[in-house]
């Protein structure tokens, strides 16, 4: 007997199962693209043609308009879903509708910047320009000629970023109420004004208060203005770079610079160089600033430890005498612990001064004698601190290098490199799982004779652990 199969039944089986397969696998995209529409991209090209993923796409992230296909770009409800979340997207629709009003007043509400993709009607705009200077002043530069000419519209930009000002017409940077809202803001917009504003001592004042800097867009006779320097040079001290030469020779100004920037001793006079309390408040600011003073200067000592004291990369370039010098060497390398290279071989022998090097870079061990690079405390500190790359262990004698409980240091020092005790890091890691390694670490610190890195609680339950063993 014979049993015939019905093939549409078979057909239509397959056909039903391939839907609910089609059906869960865009259920699937659609809810992952309300999770992360930066996904969107990798979707077939089937399914970015689907409205509804492409709508979820969008409302993450307005930038996933870009990989929509035609139609969808030109779909006003996905549109202005996506620049209502990303102004820019607008970049991304069609032509039509980025001469849509709605669209494009969504856009610039949430990025002033997107005026830049509008149409140029809609550039020309005035409550579209005007909503997109207020939330972006620079958006300015995309306005129509006309409206860059609108005093209100040009007023709302400056007010936003001063800045903005660059892009008003020659007639508006001569606006002193608007130059003056614009410098308010932004200081460096001085440099779009116009001369006559930038010679008018008000609006100077201005600028400066909100940047010193901004004195290189002074006009010259202002440069030239004691008062008005004096100002500058108390707000930023590298002004003093734009000052007229008679004030960089001038000793109350130039204090008043170098005491903020101490490098702006490079713009002093020459002879304002070779003066003791000029240099001094120049390096106690910033000791760098010693490669700006005279030469004899290098071999002062109270200038030369004062500039370790705050950088003491400069040990080098100071006299060669300062390199014997133990409280100038002890500054400089708390400063700046790889100064420890250059300093007299009897401080990389002198254990203090060693110590207040690997305290601050576990990396200055390098420099250290031989001897005290096999010594435990001294190597305990480098590997605690450690190295920038990789550990200060690789600095000491063979029989440290392959110490158990140095290298469980060193370890340590590498995954919790910001924590100052290795040990508390340790226990921060592991918890109570590693307590027995705890007191392993102590006893071999008792050991060493380095009881005094544990506090006097933990060397009570040592000696309690001890009883018990």
């Amino acid at each position: 007997m014979f049993t015939f199969v019905d093939n549409s039944s078979i057909e239509a089986a397959r056909d039903a199962s391939a839907q609910r397969d089609a059906a869960e696998e865009r259920d699937s995209i659609l809810a992952e693209m309300a999770r992360d529409g930066n996904k969107y991209c990798r979707v077939s090209r089937a399914l970015r043609a689907d409205r509804a993923i492409a709508l979820a796409a969008v409302r993450f992230t307005g930038y996933a308009l870009a990989h929509a296909p035609t139609a969808l770009q030109g779909d006003s409800e996905i549109v202005l879903a996506a620049v209502q979340r990303s102004g820019g997207a607008l970049s991304f629709a069609s032509p039509t509708l980025r001469a849509d009003y709605e669209i494009v007043l969504a856009a610039v509400n949430q990025l002033g910047q997107a005026l830049g993709h509008a149409s140029p009607p809609l550039r020309a705009d005035r409550r579209v320009v005007l909503a997109a200077v207020t939330r972006n002043g620079r958006s300015l530069e995309f306005a129509s000629g006309k409206l860059r000419a609108d005093r209100e519209i040009v007023m709302a930009a400056v007010t936003q970023d001063g800045w903005a000002l660059k892009y008003a017409p020659a007639a508006l940077r001569a606006d002193r109420e608007i130059v003056l809202t614009a410098v308010q803001k932004d200081g460096q917009a001085l440099d779009f004004a116009s001369y006559e504003l930038r010679s008018d001592r008000a609006v100077v004042l201005a600028a400066f208060l909100q940047d010193g800097q901004a004195l290189e867009y002074a006009s010259f006779y202002l440069r030239a203005d004691r008062a008005i320097v004096l100002a500058a040079v108390a707000k930023h001290g590298k002004a003093l770079e734009y000052a007229h030469w008679r004030l960089q020779a001038d000793r109350e100004v130039v204090l008043t610079a170098v005491a903020q920037y101490g490098q702006a001793l490079e713009y002093a006079s020459e002879e304002l160089k070779a003066d003791y309390a000029v240099v001094l408040a120049a390096v106690n600011n910033d000791g760098r600033a010693l490669l700006n003073a005279d030469l004899p200067l290098w071999a002062d000592r109270g200038v030369v430890l004062a500039a370790v004291t705050t950088a003491g990369s400069v040990l080098p370039l100071a006299a060669v005498k300062f390199r014997a010098d133990r409280e100038v060497v002890l500054a400089a390398v708390t400063q700046h612990p790889p100064a420890l290279s250059c300093a007299d071989t009897a401080f990389q022998a002198d254990r203090e001064v060693v110590l207040a090097a690997v305290q601050s870079n576990g990396d200055a061990l390098e420099h250290a004698s031989a001897a005290l690079r096999a010594d435990v405390a001294v190597v305990l500190s480098a590997v605690k601190r450690g190295g920038r790359q990789a550990s200060p262990l690789r600095y000491t004698s063979h029989t440290l290098q392959e110490d158990a409980y140095l290298i469980s240091w060193t370890r340590l020092s590498k995954r919790a490199h910001c924590a100052r005790l290795a040990r508390e890091a340790f226990l921060h890691k592991h918890s109570e799982r590693t307590a027995k390694q705890k007191a392993q670490v102590d006893l071999w610190l008792i050991r060493h004779g380095l009881a005094d890195w544990i506090s006097v609680k933990e060397q009570k339950l040592q000696r309690k652990r001890q009883r018990i063993e």
